[in-house]
This record gives structure tokens, C-alpha cells and sequence, in this order.
């Protein structure tokens, strides 16, 4: 091409700079155009990235964390049909969710390891039914519970007869179904507390027991002397059935041995009950202990030493570890059975 020829060229194409450049929008509607499909995979994994570690951990996390944080309500329990390897449990309460847990979903049935938690050991696999998530949840337990270690029970039985509370480690990996969400695979890991008798602070409390009836015989009746009726306010919100338990009795601060008491057919249960127990014991010591003993005039100091628990023939191992524990003392004011006792 000539020069000339190229000049010419030229200045056809000095108003270059004039003509119209394309928008940001347009700049961007092209770049969509050709590139959109590499966008569209960066939403989807920022979206998995984003949304999968909370369906998959975080549902399960806040799951876990309620339910080890739910409060137990012992009321209504029922400890029944005690065997040297097996109680019956039954209960049926109301259990308000909330927390979230409400609308379309359940809690599987799973079987739960009872520990005892200051060994760790695994006394029992308890059978939680399936949970339904509404307002208020009908909790109905009715099963036999096999002791897989008599020996972790026997310890919680004496916290029981002996502190203000226990505690029952509770494990599990139940499924949790909610919604249209995945299946998420939970891991239970509670401790349960309960409330205890604490026995010695139990027979000295205002009210929690009262000899409601004695009666002095003048003939024994099957090696017993004394017959009386006494009720007892359980300090606990649930009942146990013990069968029948025994104790050597002690009177005075030199715990001089007074006989020993025998009660059938012992059912602590809610609130207020009343057994019947038939005693042989030094009447004469008992009265003169309440007449000229160092207490106040009337008032004696009965030592009260565990000493068996049996139900229907059989010894109950774990109960009976409890009465054994069982070394108290408790005063009695004679003059309120005087009628009885000064005839």
C-alpha cells in the first residue's frame, strides 16, 4: 500500500475515539453469557460449603447439646418388683420439648447405657421408646430393667440411703429424623440426678417419720413384743418397693443393744406412706432409758444399724448393701405413746 494511501486510512479512522464503548451492564451481561456456568459451580459449592456442615453438624450439635442439657423429672417413677438381678421401672409423665423441637420429627427408639458414673461401668441397657417432637410429649415407661453389674447398682443404692442425691450417667446414639432434613446420628452422654434419702438426716427431720400406733405385748407372737404402725414422708418424688427389711436397734450414747425390728412389706412410695413393723425389744431398758437416762425426761436415743432386705424369699443384694449402710440415730419422746407403753 502506498503512503498515500495509507494517510488516507488514517483520517477515515481519527473518529475512532468517538464511537460508543459498551456499558458496565453490557460488559457483564456478555461475560454471563460465556462464562456463566463456572458461576453457577462456585454458588453450588459456596452453598454445600455453607449449608451441608449445618444439616450435617450443626442440627446434631444443637440436638446433642439440648437433650444433655434436659432436665429429668423423677415424679411418678415407680421402682418396683425388686429381684437379685432385675427391678421393674414404670413411669408416665409429660415431657414439654420446646427448644426448637417442634413440629414434624422424632427421636427413634434407642437402648440407653445406665452408668455408674464413678466407675464408668455400665449396670444396665435401659429401652427408650420412640419421641415424638410436639408441645408435650407422653413418656410411658413399663419394662423390666436386668442388672448387668450388681455391684454398680449396690453403689448407687447406698448414695441413695445415704446422700441428699445420686447420680445415673446415661449414654447413647439415637437417630434424630426431623423434617425433610437427612437423618442426623446423635451422641448422648448425660448425667442424670436424682434426689436421695440421706437417712440420718432424714430420721431427725421435723415430720418425715411418726409412730402412728405401739402396742406392748404381753404374750410374743412369733418371737416378737412390740407391734406398731409408722408412716414415713418420702423425701423423694418417685417409689420404691423394698419388700422386707430388718434393723438392729441401740439405745443411749453407749449404744447398748435394745433388739431388733423386722418390716414385711415395705413400699416407700410418693408423699406419705405407712408400714406395719413388729419388734423384739428390752421393754424394760427402753423405759428406763426415758425415765432416768441423760437425756430429757421421757426422750431416748434409738440407734438404728441396717441389717437385711429380702423380698419374696430372696435377698436383694442391692438394697440390702443400702440398709446395711444405713447407721443413725434418732430420738423418740416416750410420753406420746405413754398410754401404751405405761399400762
Amino acid at each position: 500500500m502506498s503512503k498515500s494511501a495509507i494517510d488516507t486510512a488514517l483520517s477515515s479512522g481519527s473518529d475512532l475515539d468517538d464511537v460508543v464503548k459498551p456499558t458496565l451492564w453490557q460488559r457483564f451481561t456478555a461475560h454471563m453469557k460465556k462464562w456463566w456456568w463456572v458461576h453457577g459451580i462456585v454458588i453450588i459449592v459456596v452453598v454445600l460449603v455453607t449449608v451441608l456442615p449445618l444439616v450435617y453438624v450443626g442440627v446434631p450439635h444443637f440436638a446433642n447439646a439440648y437433650i444433655n442439657k434436659f432436665q429429668y423429672n423423677e415424679t411418678g417413677l415407680a421402682i418396683t418388683n425388686p429381684r437379685p438381678n432385675a427391678i421393674h421401672l414404670s413411669q408416665k409423665s409429660k415431657i414439654a420439648t420446646g427448644g426448637g423441637f417442634t413440629g414434624s420429627g422424632h427421636l427413634e427408639p434407642f437402648n440407653a447405657s445406665l452408668r455408674e458414673p464413678s466407675t464408668n461401668q455400665e449396670f444396665a441397657v435401659f429401652s427408650v421408646p420412640e419421641i415424638e417432637f410436639s408441645g408435650s410429649v407422653e413418656l410411658d415407661i413399663d419394662q423390666d430393667l436386668e442388672l448387668l453389674c450388681v455391684d454398680c447398682m449396690s453403689q448407687l443404692a447406698i448414695a441413695a440411703a445415704t446422700n441428699q442425691s445420686l447420680s445415673v450417667l446415661v449414654r447413647g446414639t439415637p437417630d434424630l429424623k426431623y423434617g425433610a432434613l437427612p437423618t442426623a446420628h446423635l451422641n448422648i452422654d448425660k448425667t442424670i440426678k436424682m434426689n436421695g434419702y440421706n437417712v440420718t438426716e432424714f430420721l431427725n427431720s421435723p415430720g418425715a417419720f411418726n409412730v402412728t400406733g405401739i402396742d406392748l405385748l404381753k404374750e410374743k407372737v412369733n418371737g416378737y413384743n412390740v407391734n406398731a404402725t409408722i408412716t414415713i414422708q418420702n423425701p423423694t418424688p418417685f417409689t420404691v418397693e423394698l419388700g422386707h427389711i430388718a434393723f438392729n436397734l441401740t439405745i443411749g450414747d453407749d449404744d447398748t443393744p435394745l433388739g431388733y425390728v423386722d418390716l414385711p412389706n415395705v413400699m416407700l412410695e410418693q408423699d406419705v406412706s405407712s408400714t406395719v413393723f413388729w419388734g423384739s425389744l428390752d421393754t424394760e431398758k427402753l423405759i428406763d432409758e426415758a425415765l432416768t437416762g441423760s437425756g430429757t425426761l421421757g426422750t431416748v436415743t434409738i440407734g438404728v444399724k441396717g441389717y437385711s432386705c429380702d423380698y419374696n424369699g430372696q435377698t436383694i443384694p442391692y438394697y440390702e448393701a443400702a440398709i446395711k449402710a444405713i447407721n443413725a440415730k434418732a430420738t423418740l419422746d416416750l410420753f406420746n405413746y405413754a398410754s401404751s407403753l405405761f399400762d
